[in-house]
């Protein structure tokens, strides 16, 4: 499993997946990327459907760095708040997407609502997955196991436990809308220390 994936969780779609094409199209060409191919996630863990989401997987293209690209052309993963707000806007349901590099420990997850504004956190991984899982109302181990493949999966769900998590108990219900807006107020304080350390990474 490649170290950088892209996850769009949307709610209650019924596998059009030319619409979730069309949209990703519109918001690649906006700022003049190729648009990515995309497609439903493949045996999704047992307990996504139950909540009502369904898991796309868009295919990023090798990161070669910013010397190989274009000057100030845009990653792909760099859009992914722009991706899920259009789809929340198109599809008028909530939409989830997360971002993450294992190999740099960076992520980033945005979720979107139809009339809502948009949240957004960044920073380790472990940290934004959590975040993550409570938007989603699943467990955190879930999402390990999305984007982990053996020991990466066995170290999240480790220190998922370790930091309190409980894999194995019931998905918890979301906090209430003020406790999300205090974490992602203080998480928005480390973002850019972040984004910074990542994109020097890239280099």
């Amino acid at each position: 499993m490649s170290h950088r994936r892209l996850l769009l969780f949307i709610a209650d779609v019924e596998g059009n997946l030319t619409a979730v094409r069309q949209t990703l199209k519109r918001v690649c060409e906006a700022v003049d990327l190729p648009v990515p191919e995309v497609k439903w996630v493949e045996a999704p863990p047992e307990g996504l459907a139950e909540t009502g989401w369904h898991a796309a997987e868009v295919a990023l293209p090798p990161a070669p760095g910013r010397k190989a690209r274009k000057s100030e052309q845009p990653f792909l993963e760099e859009q992914l708040d722009a991706m899920s707000q259009a789809l929340s806007q198109d599809f008028r349901e909530r939409v989830l997407g997360i971002f993450v590099d294992r190999e740099h420990s960076y992520a980033r997850t945005c979720v979107s609502g139809p009339g809502r504004p948009a949240k957004a956190v960044e920073g380790e991984v472990l940290d934004v997955m959590r975040q993550a899982a409570r938007w989603l109302d699943v467990e955190t181990g879930l999402l390990a196991r999305m984007f982990g493949g053996g020991n990466t999966a066995r170290n999240l769900l480790a220190a998922a436990v370790d930091f309190g998590g409980e894999t194995n108990a019931p998905p918890t219900k979301p906090p209430e809308p003020d406790d999300d807006d205090r974490f992602v107020e203080a998480k928005l304080t480390q973002a850019r220390a972040y984004m910074e350390q990542y994109r020097s990474a890239r280099k």
